[in-house]
């Protein structure tokens, strides 16, 4: 190691917002001799280089944490956050004996010491009164990649509450800014995106800001860009996370003008303005044309209290349609807070977003059809996304067959599961077991009025109904090989909500008595003939009902003892 200037310092400590980049930190940092510890937290999915987190320490955190503010409070206690609440340096003052011995157990060693938990960055004041002569490595990332980041961690807490992704973003780095700002002659503050692109001028800037003693060392020979994620583009679209989320990027743009490592685009808020589409005009509507182009295509979205989730799903429509596209949203009446303002925002930027009293899912998607501008309708439920090549292929595919009424791709499960889904090709009969086609699935506007509409009698399943319909009234659905939409599978969802076994029977037989025909017409004609009655048409209520118990029991066994078969014949 090269000889320490005076006065150098002890200690360094890695501060900075989770998934913003402080593991990296921490690893180059201990490449270039700073000693980061030894019992670190293990590596795992989320992180396979490791964390380089101090296991000690990060205990003591989450003890901290935890007591302080009480596990159960709505939030994310283990990172010093909740709705309610954040730890704050005042509230440690009873665990400082415990932090002075874990400050003293690393002492022992002669050379430059340091940790890394971004915990620490809740209560730097605290940590700042115990360490000797310590200086910081301040780290900070876009809160659209961060947030994109704290999706892929698939952990219980965000996947229902996306939106804390932000508010921990905002806490976290708000505090980073005012210490950097109290204490500017210890504090090297580096967007982490740009370190990755200038790892040759980290060393130095670790010499001459701060004073440390460092190795004459390659960082480029230590370090895979791939694993920060920095090809991602991310599921938020800047331009929309800006207008939703102002504050956060107002934080963001002051750590680009303080930094010592910016990003080198803090001018973008003034770009973005430019550049920034109001789609609150549709496209104007096309002459007649035997030939379908995107401006023929209305994507409608309805959204019930996950408007957090809406952003993502904008942001896909606006990267595979390029603003062509007529692009209403509709609120069903929602209730959660977060998803309001996000709503109320989006209709400041300029997006078309309608309101009207909770009637459902079938009866929201029905208004916005019905005020669409478009030829071809593409529904698109809030929480999922839209694949890129999926539109313009399902549109050529429309100008190839003037008698195509749907078209549909296969889905990729992201969120609690990653995974892609094949889905068949389209038979009447082999819908009427179950649905695997989605909503998101594109239809000529003609259809719709010839089915009436989705059944506003279903408030789940209503897309099922729909396809069965279609079906029956002779309209033809092509399958494209492709993907079509991303498909989020989270905790309280709707489908995870109609699974239920109650709830699916009561849905599965309105569809039934709805299509009582087709029904019939899957049961062998043997059962038909020996038990007539179950399986004729009527007019009386009670008879139906009863006809329509049985011929669920019927189909189900029959489907069942189908899946059997096909199983067995493998």
């Amino acid at each position: 190691m090269t000889a320490s200037p005076p006065n150098s310092p002890e200690s360094v400590i890695v501060v900075g917002m989770h998934r913003s980049g402080t593991s990296l930190t921490a690893r180059l940092l201990s490449t270039l001799g700073v000693k980061m510890g030894t019992k670190f937290i293990a590596a795992d999915r989320a992180n396979s280089e490791g964390y380089y987190e101090d296991r000690d320490l990060v205990r003591f955190h989450q003890k901290a944490f935890r007591q302080t503010l009480g596990a159960t409070a709505d939030g994310h206690t283990d990172w010093g956050w909740t709705t309610v609440r954040c730890i704050e340096a005042d509230d440690m003052a009873n665990w400082s004996h415990h932090a002075s011995r874990l400050v003293s157990r690393r002492r022992s060693t002669k050379q430059v010491w340091g940790f890394k938990d971004p915990r620490t960055t809740m209560i730097l004041d605290f940590w700042d009164r115990l360490l000797p002569n310590p200086v910081y490595v301040c780290v900070y990332r876009k809160p659209t990649l961060v947030a994109d980041s704290m999706q892929r961690l698939k952990a219980d807490v965000f996947l229902r509450h996306p939106d804390y992704a932000w508010s921990i973003w905002k806490t976290y780095n708000e505090r980073l800014l005012a210490f950097q700002r109290r204490h500017r002659d210890r504090c090297l503050l580096i967007n982490i995106e740009s370190l990755v692109q200038r790892l040759e001028q980290f060393p130095s800037l670790l010499h001459e800001r701060l004073g440390l003693p460092i190795r004459s060392v390659n960082l480029n020979d230590h370090f895979q860009p791939k694993l920060m994620g920095t090809a991602r583009s991310g599921a938020y679209g800047e331009e929309i996370s800006r207008a939703v989320w102002p504050n956060c990027f107002q934080l963001y743009d002051q750590l680009e003008s303080e930094s010592d490592l910016p990003a080198g685009n803090a001018s973008m808020a003034d770009e973005v303005q430019r550049k920034v589409r109001l789609p609150a005009d549709p496209p104007a509507a096309p002459a007649a044309s035997s030939t379908y182009t995107m401006k023929d295509l209305s994507i409608v979205i309805p959204t019930y209290n996950d408007a957090v989730l809406l952003v993502e799903a904008i942001t896909s429509v606006e990267r595979t349609t390029q603003g062509q596209a007529e692009l209403l949203i509709c609120d069903d009446d929602s209730k959660d807070p977060a998803s309001i303002q996000v709503l109320d925002r989006l209709r400041e930027a300029g997006y078309r977003v309608q309101r009207h009293s909770n009637r459902g899912l079938s009866a929201t998607r029905n208004r916005l059809i019905s005020e669409a501008r478009g030829k071809l309708i593409l529904p698109l439920d809030a929480d999922n996304r839209l694949s890129p090549g999926f539109i313009e292929n399902a549109i050529a595919a429309f100008n190839r067959d003037p008698q195509l009424g749907v078209v549909y791709g296969n889905r990729r499960l992201f969120g609690l599961v990653d995974r892609d889904l094949p889905v068949a090709d389209f038979h009447l009969h082999r819908i009427a077991w179950r649905n695997y086609i989605d909503a998101c699935a594109m239809f000529r506007r003609e259809l719709w009025e010839d089915v009436d509409g989705y059944d506003e009698s279903l408030w789940a399943l209503e897309d099922w109904e729909f396809w069965i319909h279609a079906g029956k009234r002779g309209w033809r659905f092509q399958h494209l090989p492709q993907t079509a939409l991303e498909y989020r599978v989270r905790p309280n969802s709707l489908l995870a909500r109609v699974n239920t076994r109650s709830h699916y029977r009561k849905l599965n037989r309105i569809v039934m008595t709805k299509h009582f025909d087709l029904y019939s017409s899957l049961v062998p004609k043997l059962v038909r003939d020996l038990f007539p009655i179950p399986f004729a048409q009527t007019e009386d209520r009670s008879k139906r009902k009863i006809s329509t118990w049985v011929l669920w029991i019927t189909t189900v066994f029959l489907g069942i003892r189908y899946s059997i078969l096909r199983l067995t014949r493998k």
